[in-house]
Formats: C-alpha cells, sequence, structure tokens
C-alpha cells in the first residue's frame, strides 16, 4: 500500500538497484525479503514467481518487442496460462488483454497491430498491462512517464495511486522531483551507489533531496 520512491543524481545505482531486485542484474551481496520472507532471485523469471514486475528505463530497448504485435507483447508474461496443450487460446487471450485494455484506456487500433504503431504513453500503457496481468505484488517503476505527453502521465499517476490503494507495494525511479514529490509517501536518496537517506515526501522538499544525493558524490 506504499509507494516509495527512489532519487538521485544520474550514476547513483538507482536503476541498478531495481534491475538486481528484478534479477535482471547480478547481486553481489545483500538480500531480498517479500512481506518477511527471504527470496532468492537469480533471474527475471524467479521474480515474476515470486510477485515481482519490473517497468524498465528505456521501454523500446528494454520493455517491448517493437516489431510484435500489442497482444504478444501484453500477454507474454502469463502466456502459459493462456495455452491448451501447445496452443494458446485466442478467446482466453482476447478476453483476458480487452479488460486490460479498458482499464488502462489504452488507444489503439486493434491488437493484432504492431506495438510500434502506439504513441509514447500508450505503449507505456500496454507494459503496466502487461504486468497487470501477472497480479504483483511488488511493482518496480524504473522513470515510468518519461518520454509521453502530459495527458498521458496523469492517466500513469492516476493508476500507480490505485495500484498502492489496493494494497500493492510500488518503488519508483524518477529524475522529476515534482513527480517523487507529488505521488510517494516515502523517499530513498542514493548516492554514489550508497543509501544517503530516507526522507518523508509530505514534509521534505527538492533542496533536502539534493543535498543528499550529493552526499557520496
Amino acid at each position: 500500500g506504499e509507494i516509495l520512491g527512489i532519487a538521485g543524481l544520474v550514476g547513483a545505482g538507482r536503476t541498478e538497484t531495481v534491475r538486481a531486485i528484478f534479477g535482471a542484474d547480478k547481486l553481489d551481496k545483500g538480500s531480498i525479503s517479500i512481506r518477511g520472507r527471504p527470496v532468492a532471485i537469480k533471474n527475471p523469471s524467479q521474480a515474476i514467481k515470486n510477485g515481482i514486475g519490473l517497468i524498465p528505463e528505456d521501454r523500446k530497448r528494454e520493455g517491448l518487442m517493437l516489431i510484435l504485435p500489442i497482444s504478444i507483447n501484453m500477454s507474454i508474461v502469463v502466456i502459459q496460462r493462456l495455452c491448451r496443450g501447445l496452443m494458446i487460446s485466442s478467446r482466453k487471450e482476447k478476453e483476458l488483454l480487452q479488460s486490460k485494455v479498458k482499464l488502462l484506456s489504452v488507444k489503439l487500433p486493434s491488437l493484432d497491430k504492431p506495438v510500434s504503431s502506439l504513441s509514447g504513453g500508450n505503449q507505456q500503457k500496454v507494459i503496466f498491462a502487461r504486468w497487470l496481468l501477472t497480479d504483483p505484488t511488488v511493482l518496480l517503476l524504473d522513470e515510468p512517464t518519461r518520454g509521453i505527453d502530459v495527458g498521458a502521465k496523469y492517466e500513469i499517476y492516476q493508476l500507480i495511486l490505485d495500484l498502492a490503494k489496493k494494497g500493492k507495494t510500488v518503488i519508483m525511479v524518477s529524475s522529476e522531483m515534482p513527480e517523487l514529490l507529488g505521488v510517494c509517501d516515502k523517499i530513498l536518496v542514493m548516492s554514489g551507489g550508497r543509501l544517503a537517506g530516507e526522507v518523508d515526501a509530505g514534509t521534505t522538499n527538492q533542496e533536502e533531496i539534493m543535498t543528499l544525493a550529493a552526499k557520496y558524490v
């Protein structure tokens, strides 16, 4: 039910941290626990099985398969649930995907079109829809509103707040200070690959965060 922000300057280690939690980068040391239960995560498959999803910083290179249909980009993480033997149930897939398209107000001509045909904001919604299909316990967001228009940003913010209201844990990396202050409950500030401090988003300010961000530079 909490939205935790991660702030810091470029090179502070924010992206590396969420990628390590997701198993996309090797974890050199430390431990991960979900709701008090220690878990071993060495790759993204194990992260997904433990209820973790990641919306990466670069959606075009790391989040989407641009030449493939919107449907595949959304259903790829739950493909086994849609299979009957060796075949995918197209009816079941369409029903499942249409429910998320409606929920997120994704503007698209057809689920069969390449995801590259969508605007940046709708591409980002497709990635959100993908992880909502898994009903994640923890959702990691790395620059979730980068490169999208103001209207789509507002919709993404509302989606993040709704996820928290439903009891999901959201961890959000952002370079936009107003975004962190406006959406998050608490903010961790990283500096030089280390945790420099933790602040309450409701009582802190940009000056305090920037001071902490420069602590170990």
